[in-house]
């Protein structure tokens, strides 16, 4: 097994210089198996809760693509984290009481606008009837 070194990210989460702190821990440690620091998985989650609170201005067919996309990365970031959350538990944190909601939210909104979708295909065979 390989020693891993985990170097800090550059400039990846400082403000005004100073790095943010969680529990003692630096949060701006970049870590290869993740493929980031804590930070910079911060961003990717706050990036996703963007884009879904402008899902009420989206089309369904939208909102199921990047429900879809968010939901593919966080998955990912959560196997990664899975993977050395046992050797730095700062990731188990962002992990459970962050993609893991984030995740739930993104299932529950895609069934949202599978369901619209499929409102509007009955309305539209409905308008050429096709009852």
């Amino acid at each position: 097994m390989t020693k891993m070194t985990l170097a800090p990210a550059p400039n990846a989460g400082q403000a005004g210089g100073k790095s943010h702190q969680m529990a003692g821990a630096d949060t701006t440690v970049f870590n290869p198996v993740v493929g980031g620091s804590v930070d910079s998985v911060r961003e990717e989650i706050d990036d996703c809760f963007a884009d879904l609170k402008t899902f009420h201005h989206r089309e369904p067919d939208e909102m199921m693509r990047l429900a879809r996309g968010h939901s593919a990365r966080l998955s990912e970031l959560r196997v990664r984290i899975h993977r050395i959350e046992d050797m730095f538990p700062i990731w188990r944190n962002v992990r459970i009481r962050e993609i893991e909601p984030a995740l739930d939210e993104l299932k529950d909104q895609w069934a949202n606008a599978s369901r619209l979708q499929a409102v509007r295909e009955l309305d539209w065979k409905m308008e050429a009837g096709q009852s």
